[in-house]
């Protein structure tokens, strides 16, 4: 009976901390994807307009639509670890989550290896276009991984949206569209979701 007891209260603690976290983790990283995905976002249309000739750049103006948005979210980042330095203790929650998000980071980082030494030694453009296809299918189940977590219905639906454009790019990874759909996928999925974090925890 005692250890019954000491499981549910066990189980009790866990729930309780899924639902009574502090909203301050979801407004740093609801900053982080909504920048991050209209940093990554812009440069992908930019991309795009260059490459159906809607715009022409010169050799500086592509090194910098490639460069520049690292570089401002590598400063955003930098300021929001250093405001959040004080933080106390993360939640079970907020830990588990940070978990899913910084090994899909890390299998990131890997893969992105695999496919450019591929990409270089084939000559083949196919080969890299399909890294972001991969990585668009990571996203969809780091998601869901969180709608699992949280169970928030519209981290489902930002999980749908992931796995969806891994299809639409299966299918475009050949034409010039390709680079639209991606900024597209990154403004909508990653800012949006960003966005809703921020909203949510105001609330």
């Amino acid at each position: 009976m005692s250890e019954k007891k000491d499981t549910f209260e066990a189980d009790l603690a866990f729930m309780r901390s899924l639902v009574s976290e502090g909203g301050r983790a979801e407004m740093s990283g609801g900053i982080v994807f909504f920048w991050a995905g209209l940093f990554y976002g812009l440069q992908c249309l930019v991309q795009w307009a260059n490459l159906v000739e809607l715009i022409r750049l010169n050799a500086l103006g592509q090194l910098s639509a490639a460069i520049l948005p690292t570089v401002a979210l590598l400063v955003l980042i930098g300021w929001v670890m250093w405001r959040d330095r004080k933080q106390g203790p993360k939640g079970v929650a907020t830990r588990a989550m940070n978990a899913a998000f910084g090994s899909a980071g890390l299998a990131n980082c890997f893969i992105v290896v695999v496919f450019g030494y591929w990409a270089v030694n084939e000559k083949s453009f196919l080969i890299w276009a399909l890294y972001p296809v991969v990585i668009c299918a990571i996203q969809g189940a780091v998601w869901y991984t969180a709608y699992m977590i949280r169970k928030k219905i519209w981290l489902a639906g930002v999980s749908a949206g992931w796995f969806i454009t891994t299809l639409v790019l299966g299918v475009l990874a050949k034409s010039p569209h390709y680079v639209l759909a991606i900024g597209i996928a990154l403004i909508v999925l990653m800012s949006g979701a960003g966005l809703t974090m921020m909203k949510l925890a105001k609330k």
